[in-house]
């Protein structure tokens, strides 16, 4: 694409930054990415130990126990890695996008919903069957709860964060009448489903644990993005993030890809809802999003929107929710001191974040205009 300023006209190699940046950045910037996430975490984790006047080897040693102890200890930290990773790599494009949506914890939740109603409807079908209908209707259904705030934003304009942060109200308000009415179950006088049918579990990955095939689920959306990231309509997703004015004139539909990206952020919720109540609760509660719902987003961001990065981010946010358990025993610290240390982290990145914007902003406006040759 040829640019012309002051009627001059300038190569692609000369493309300005804004323009050239849809290209993403290169592998060094990633692997710069995923260091600072690692050494971030240990840091603040350091500095939050030593300020409640905790030792930070100790600490160090129940966490590293409880996560790696053993085999069993191990699949724990996979069980919980695995659906803030769907999440995360999910959210990956829209967030590059631009596209906040906040709405996981709804969409999971709605997910997680459709699979308890199918897998109890289903009893006698083969595992098969089940785990396929429960799991597409699951991701389906998280699909659609999210496609409506996109819909809405490319109807008319309404600000995504606030609308997901709506439908999670909705649907999570939703299922707590519905566990407490038509859908409670049998068992005990709680806000809960019955027990699903064992056809409809996931097959266990690690024999005498609870890690499932779920972890390969999620691990193959890295090569789908990857692979995204080299299509054109990868490319066109970073010319929607990048540049609007860029976006009107390669014809690149706005509606359809902030419908698109919603949705796919979606699917990831909706099957972490599915593999949580069919493989890990077995049953459906007012509270399956937690923690997870919110903490996926973190993952992405922590992660620099990388696939690669958000496996790290995920591997390392599930080794401190479940090695923060040990903690209260092997240090006697109080295990929400690792919220105190990802929330920590969360607003490093996010003052980072905004110092960056401000600087783009600053060399924009020093910029000259630039427009597109006609010929």
């Amino acid at each position: 694409m040829t640019l012309v300023r002051d009627g001059v006209e300038t190569p692609d190699a000369e493309v300005p930054e804004s323009v050239a940046s849809v290209e993403g950045p290169g592998f060094a910037g990633r692997l710069l990415t995923l260091a600072v996430t690692i050494g971030a975490c240990i840091l603040v984790l350091v500095a939050v130990l030593e300020a409640v006047d905790v030792d930070p080897v100790l600490a160090w040693n129940s966490i590293w126990n409880s996560t790696f102890g053993s085999t069993r200890n191990f699949s724990e930290t996979l069980v919980r890695a695995t659906p803030l990773l769907l999440v995360a790599l999910t959210l990956v494009p829209s967030l590059r996008a631009g596209l906040y949506n906040i709405g996981a914890p709804g969409q999971l939740a709605a997910g997680a919903l459709a699979a308890t109603w199918l897998a109890l409807h289903l009893g006698g079908q083969p595992q098969a069957v089940s785990l396929v209908v429960c799991g597409v209707s699951a991701a389906a259904t998280g699909a659609i709860v999210a496609a409506i705030p996109g819909w809405l934003k490319a109807q008319f304009g309404v600000n995504e964060i606030i609308t997901t942060l709506a439908m999670n109200f909705i649907v999570i308000s939703v299922i707590g009448w519905l566990l407490n009415g038509p859908f409670k179950g049998n068992y005990a006088n709680l806000p809960q489903s019955d027990l699903v049918p064992d056809n409809s579990t996931l097959p266990i990955l690690i024999p005498g644990t609870r890690a499932h095939y779920g972890i390969l689920i999620a691990l193959a959306f890295v090569p789908l993005l990857w692979a995204l990231d080299r299509s054109v309509v990868g490319y066109r997703l970073r010319v929607f993030g990048a540049n609007q004015q860029l976006t009107r004139q390669a014809h690149i539909s706005r509606r359809r890809y902030l419908i698109g990206l919603m949705a796919f952020g979606g699917v990831g919720a909706g099957l972490s809802g599915w593999m949580q109540v069919v493989t890990i609760d077995r049953q459906l509660y007012p509270t399956v999003a937690d923690p997870v719902g919110y903490a996926g987003l973190f993952v992405a961001l922590l992660g620099g929107l990388t696939a690669v990065g958000s496996v790290v981010a995920a591997f390392i946010l599930g080794a401190l929710l479940h090695g923060g358990d040990g903690l209260q025993v092997g240090a006697n610290v109080s295990p929400e001191i690792v919220q105190v240390v990802l929330g920590l982290i969360l607003l490093a990145y996010a003052i980072h974040r905004g110092r960056s914007a401000t600087r783009e902003i600053s060399i924009q406006k020093r910029r000259l205009p630039w427009r597109r040759s006609k010929r």
